[in-house]
């Protein structure tokens, strides 16, 4: 195990790179975001203090990450060998207990990221957001919120206006999953 320090914006891990790590965020603000092959940025998710991430499948692989992974502040995170903690699993049931937690909540939230960004609206994912990690919209420039509710910055923008206009879509808030 290491600690990492990183400067704003910098790149944590590149997609395409091998990877066999996983980072407990110290402190900071991380953002894991694929590229398509034209070169535009969608992100997948943020991860901030207290959180525990990486790209799991290259750590348990030993090969390429899909995504990379980006600091949007100042950072410092604990990185540790996913193998090496595996492998020290048996004989250590806290580390059975993180390996079981880190992989129960990447499960968890991208299940829930993908109902979603397949079942719900542009409104309803905005204002799923505010309901459950509103620090996200005051930390986070608004074309990264917009990427990562699967829309534009400019129809963010107009669905920002109209929900502060008052303008009732007839959409409750917490219809969504």
């Amino acid at each position: 195990m290491c600690v990492l320090e990183l400067p704003r914006d910098s790149l944590l891990l590149q997609a395409g790179q091998d990877s066999k790590s996983i980072y407990l965020v110290e402190q900071g603000l991380l953002r894991l975001f694929y590229t398509t092959p034209e070169g535009k940025e969608r992100n997948k998710a943020f991860y901030g203090s207290g959180d525990i991430t990486g790209a799991v499948s290259a750590a348990m692989t030993g090969g390429p990450a899909p995504f990379s992974i980006q600091a949007l502040a100042p950072s410092v995170l604990i990185q540790a060998d996913f193998q090496g903690l595996s492998q020290h699993a048996p004989q250590f049931p806290q580390f059975s207990r993180l390996v079981i937690k880190l992989l129960s909540e990447a499960f968890m939230r991208n299940e829930q990221r993908e109902a979603l960004l397949l079942t719900c609206n542009a409104e309803q994912r905005y204002r799923w957001l505010l309901e459950h990690q509103p620090e996200l919209v005051q930390l986070i420039p608004q074309f990264h919120i917009a990427s990562y509710l699967g829309v534009d910055a400019v129809s963010l923008s107009r669905l920002k206006r109209k929900l502060e206009d008052g303008t009732d879509s007839g959409i409750a808030p917490g219809t969504c999953p």
